[in-house]
């Protein structure tokens, strides 16, 4: 059998040169050769590696990265220099830091398309609209960038990407394409001045994280029950049903009283169809064009405008309700390496690598996106700036944020502010062992280096609601639990090197789209029956309102919402995956009770204190009246004090205070009195006036 070779360039001067099936050689002879010269190449070393024998060898000059060379043996025995360990040298990322526009300028009697890949060979693009087709071929112009002019007006043309980086050419999608037809299978030329226009600005806000309160919520679930054309669509949130309780949509989210709706994925992912709509489920975590709205939630995803006018209503109409939006965005991972375009213009660059060259899996996705290097990084930013710039993107939620890098981090918040100054940006700060060192990670215990970003709190959603690593029992389940934690939690995570460094970081929730819902956890794993779930529900839920930190809720949450005790509903179908209005109809005492708890959260700033400092000064324990099972707390105003105090059980205890009484566990009131007697579990809220002079007695 003939031996096969294989031949990599890992620097600019040395190759490694692979042979199955042939025993190890001391006399080999390698040439390489660009058809016109041939060149004898020193052998530095050889061993075996795996099935292969393994010779590394040096060449003199430099190798030009975007010419094709083969190396050839002393038997004739050829293959093709392909790019290897190369382009993750710090030598190939200095040569080509490209800082200038890619995509496609589009005009109406021109337009360029840019494109980046420093190791190809040819690049070639095709044009099509009606019986209009040609091919045309790109030019490598600096720093990597390849382009062409087209002077004709574009407009609505299709376009396909070829790049030949090694012996054939692969067909791509361009990866900073705007629009697409259905499932992907082209790009379109965009005149973005045919855009719907918005409306209306982003709603006021004060910048600062504390005062914002979060909802989580899925397109498809809120809209997958609508009869009208709608279903499933952007458009479909901006749709009103009114049910005997209120009304649906988006109308009912701002009915909450939230500031903020964070999205689930609304950029163009895997895992779905996007005309037979019907047929596949997912939440979008499958990354394939980051610069296009998806077409599973477009009512015409083969129209080039129709994705992209139908999200910019949308948040128009989200405006329209006083409420910003926030995009959940996956930048750890692609989903599958062979259909993301950058593995094509540049293999080998894009993603983190182990020391024995496999791809890295922290992601549990197969790949991790090697943010750390420069246009990957620039990939990054530049998303998030089209996102906040062209649609008014008012925050960003990273996915896996632990495994992006800290430096594009706090890039891109440079960036964004000066798009949008009160710009909110939070993600999943988990320390997931990779190949990055872990001084570069923005995993939260090194929320120093990222000190305007908020993280999720496991440690909140675990003393409050148990960990489902372990299958156990929270606070909220009326379990004795450490009130030293409790208290740290309800104080922001940041006082005593707890956790955070300021009250901003923290993320405090106890469901999310991940995971059991609350009450199915309390059904599943605690074994609550139904009743015993919703009060565990409430008091986890009213703790999270009004807890220093930043408040984050998932849809139905408020009406204990159920996935049938599924714990990873990522791609189950609607039934277990919709928001159940009828629902929300049966349980509305306790959505009005969190509309309640939410309306006391804006109308105090002393449950929205954005510094340590703050907290450190103005919040006491009450010792008197702490247990396993109960906590109290004083909040100090300018005018008026607030007593704040959290149970888990039914037990009863007496306060004597001289105040009225402000919220009791279930809803909001207005009682003045001298002395409660507090039995209700849950969140029971007191304000006493500084004109009392009565003192507290607990």
């Amino acid at each position: 059998m003939k031996p096969k070779l294989y031949a990599f360039i890992d620097s600019y001067q040395i190759i490694s040169i692979l042979i199955e099936h042939e025993p190890l050689k001391r006399n080999k002879e390698f040439y390489i050769t660009d058809k016109k010269n041939k060149t004898r190449l020193e052998i530095l070393d050889c061993y075996d590696e795996y099935e292969f024998c393994k010779y590394v060898v040096k060449f003199i000059p430099s190798i030009n990265l975007n010419k094709d060379y083969y190396i050839v043996d002393e038997e004739g025995n050829k293959c093709h220099l392909q790019s290897g360990s190369i382009v993750r040298t710090k030598e190939f990322e200095d040569n080509f830091k490209y800082d200038g526009p890619l995509g496609v300028e589009y005009h109406n009697d021109y337009s360029i398309f840019r494109i980046w890949s420093p190791v190809a060979k040819e690049i070639k693009i095709k044009l099509f609209k009606g019986d209009n087709i040609r091919t045309l071929s790109l030019y490598p112009t600096e720093k990597g960038c390849w382009e062409i002019k087209v002077s004709e007006d574009l407009d609505s043309f299709g376009y396909i990407y070829y790049v030949r980086t090694f012996e054939k050419f692969s067909q791509i999608l361009d990866p900073y394409g705007i629009s697409s037809n259905a499932n992907a299978k082209f790009n379109y030329v965009i005149d973005k001045s045919k855009l719907y226009k918005m409306k209306y600005d982003r709603p006021p806000f004060s910048g600062i994280a504390t005062d914002s309160i979060i909802y989580e919520a899925s397109i498809k679930d809120f809209t997958c029950d609508l009869k009208s054309d709608l279903n499933g669509t952007f458009l479909g949130l901006l749709e009103n049903n009114e049910t005997k309780e209120g009304p649906t949509g988006i109308k009912y989210i701002k009915s909450l009283g939230v500031t903020h709706l964070q999205l689930l994925p609304t950029f163009d992912f895997e895992g779905v169809d996007d005309v037979k709509k019907e047929l596949k489920y997912n939440w979008g975590y499958n990354p394939l064009q980051y610069f296009v709205p998806c077409g599973w939630y477009s009512k015409n995803p083969d129209d080039p405008y129709s994705r992209l006018n139908e999200l910019l209503e949308m948040i128009d109409g989200i405006h329209k309700e006083g409420i910003r939006v926030v995009f959940d965005v996956v930048y750890n991972h692609v989903f599958k390496c062979e259909n993301f375009a950058c593995s094509e213009l540049v293999p080998g660059y894009f993603y983190r690598y182990e020391d024995d060259g496999r791809l890295s899996n922290a992601s549990g996705c197969g790949n991790v996106l090697a943010t750390e290097r420069y246009m990957v990084s620039k990939f990054v930013v530049d998303n998030l700036k089209y996102w906040a710039d062209l649609f008014k993107v008012s925050g960003f939620r990273f996915d896996l944020m632990g495994l992006l890098d800290i430096k594009t981090l706090n890039t891109a918040r440079l960036e964004l502010i000066k798009i949008e100054k009160n710009m909110i940006l939070y993600g999943e700060g988990w320390n997931m062992s990779n190949p990055l060192p872990d001084h570069d990670r923005p995993h939260m215990y090194n929320h120093g280096k990222l000190m305007r970003y908020g993280f999720f709190n496991d440690k909140f959603r675990d003393h409050i609601r148990g960990s489902e690593w372990n299958n156990t029992p929270g606070f909220a389940f009326k379990d004795e639990k450490n009130i030293y934690d409790l208290n740290n939690l309800i104080m922001g995570s940041c006082i005593n090197y707890y956790k955070f460094s300021e009250p901003t970081q923290t993320i405090n929730y106890v469901e999310c789209h991940d995971n059991l819902t609350f009450f199915d956890y309390a059904k599943n794993v605690v074994k609550f029956n139904d009743h015993d779930a919703m009060i565990a529900s409430k008091i986890a839920l009213s703790i999270v309102l009004i807890s220093q930190g930043v408040p984050f809720i998932h849809a139905g949450q408020e009406f204990f919402r159920t996935k049938k005790g599924d714990s990873n509903s990522y791609k189950s179908n609607k039934n277990i995956n919709r928001i159940d209005y009828s629902r929300r109809d049966l349980y509305i005492d306790n959505v009005n009770m969190v509309k309640e708890l939410i309306s006391i959260r804006k109308v105090y700033k002393e449950f929205r204190y954005s510094s340590s400092d703050d907290i450190e000064n103005k919040i006491h324990i009450l010792d008197g009246i702490i247990n396993g099972h109960r906590t109290g707390l004083v909040y100090e105003g300018d005018k008026y004090d607030l007593f704040v105090f959290v149970k888990n059980d039914i037990a009863p205890f007496e306060i004597k205070l001289s105040s009225t009484y402000i919220f009791n566990g279930e809803k909001r009131v207005e009682e003045k009195g001298r002395s409660f007697t507090i039995t209700t579990p849950g969140v029971h809220i007191f304000r006493k006036d500084k004109d009392y002079e009565d003192n507290w007695q607990g």
